[in-house]
């Protein structure tokens, strides 16, 4: 169960994420749970919503789907709604800490400059006195 302020700071994150899947007219079969449950997996946090012409209001398929996979309706607004459930393998945010979780970071290319490009930095900064 998420707290206020937990649930504030998911939010706040699924703001810019895109709606990856959406509830129709099919409605909630076992693929669409196997596929919703790969997507927590990867990514702890996604945004879907319901259409119109589906049997479900946003509210019963976010309460449905989090019921069935464990996770925590995070938000329903209109015809979307956010899921969250923390990944075993794959965590992106450190919920109790209210942070993102830093992934390591891969080393610098080594950038190879051609001598030509290195007499011209060489010449601008003799220009400026260094």
């Amino acid at each position: 169960m998420l707290t206020s302020k937990q649930r504030a700071y998911l939010r706040g994150r699924a703001n810019d994420y895109e709606t990856i899947f959406q509830v129709g007219k099919g409605g909630i079969n076992e693929n669409m749970l196997e596929q919703i449950d790969n997507a927590l997996e990867a990514r702890e946090l996604i945004k879907l919503r319901t259409l119109e012409n589906s049997d479900f209001f946003a509210r019963e398929a976010a309460e449905t789907i989090a019921e069935e996979l464990g996770a925590d309706v995070v938000s329903v607004v209109g015809s979307r709604f956010i899921l969250y459930r923390e990944s075993e393998k794959n965590k992106k945010f450190d919920i109790e800490k209210l942070c993102i979780i830093e992934e390591e970071k891969k080393p610098a290319k080594k950038v190879q400059v051609k001598p030509a490009m290195k007499r011209k930095i060489a010449k601008k900064l003799a220009r400026k006195g260094k």
